[in-house]
C-alpha cells in the first residue's frame, strides 16, 4: 500500500492507495495534484507495495498526471530506479534516485517537491534518518 500525505496547499491529510488486479490505482496520489499545486508544490509518501520492489516487473507507474499545462510521472523505471518527471511547454525536468542505493526492505518515503526553478527528488528507506536527495536536471525545449 502506499501512504500519502499532503502538505504546502492543501491540508488533505493521509491518503492509501494500492494495486487491483495488477493494474495501478494511482488517483489518490495523482489527486493531489491540482491546478493549485501546478506551479509549486510538494508532496510525501511512502511505498510498500511488492511490485514496486520487484525487479522482475518490468516498471511500475505511480502516477501520471496532467495539471493545467504541465505533466507530472513518477515510476520505477526498469533500470531500478524511481524516477520523477515534470514537463511544461518550455522545459523538462528529470530527476532519478536508483533504488539500490536505498535500503528499500521495508519500503521507502518519498518526497516530491517542485516550483519555478527546479524539482526535487527525495528517497529514503523507511525507518532511515537521512534521504538521498536529487535536484532534477532540466533539458529546455
Amino acid at each position: 500500500m502506499f501512504e500519502i500525505q499532503q502538505d504546502i496547499t492543501h491540508p488533505a491529510g493521509k491518503y492509501f492507495m494500492g494495486f487491483k488486479g495488477g493494474d495501478c490505482v494511482f488517483e489518490e496520489i495523482a489527486d493531489l495534484l491540482t491546478d493549485d499545486n501546478e506551479l509549486a508544490g510538494k508532496i510525501n509518501f511512502q511505498l510498500t507495495e511488492g511490485q514496486i520492489f520487484d525487479r522482475d516487473v518490468k516498471d511500475v507507474t505511480v502516477f501520471y498526471k496532467l495539471v493545467g499545462d504541465s505533466r507530472f510521472k513518477f515510476f520505477r523505471s526498469n533500470g531500478f530506479e524511481l524516477v520523477f518527471v515534470h514537463l511544461t511547454e518550455d522545459w523538462m525536468r528529470q530527476a532519478r534516485v536508483d533504488l539500490g542505493s536505498i535500503n528499500y526492505a521495508g519500503g521507502v518515503d518519498v518526497q516530491l517537491a517542485w516550483n519555478d526553478k527546479e524539482d526535487i527528488l527525495s528517497v529514503k528507506g523507511i525507518g532511515d534518518t537521512d534521504y538521498v536527495t536529487v535536484k532534477a536536471m532540466q533539458i529546455d525545449n
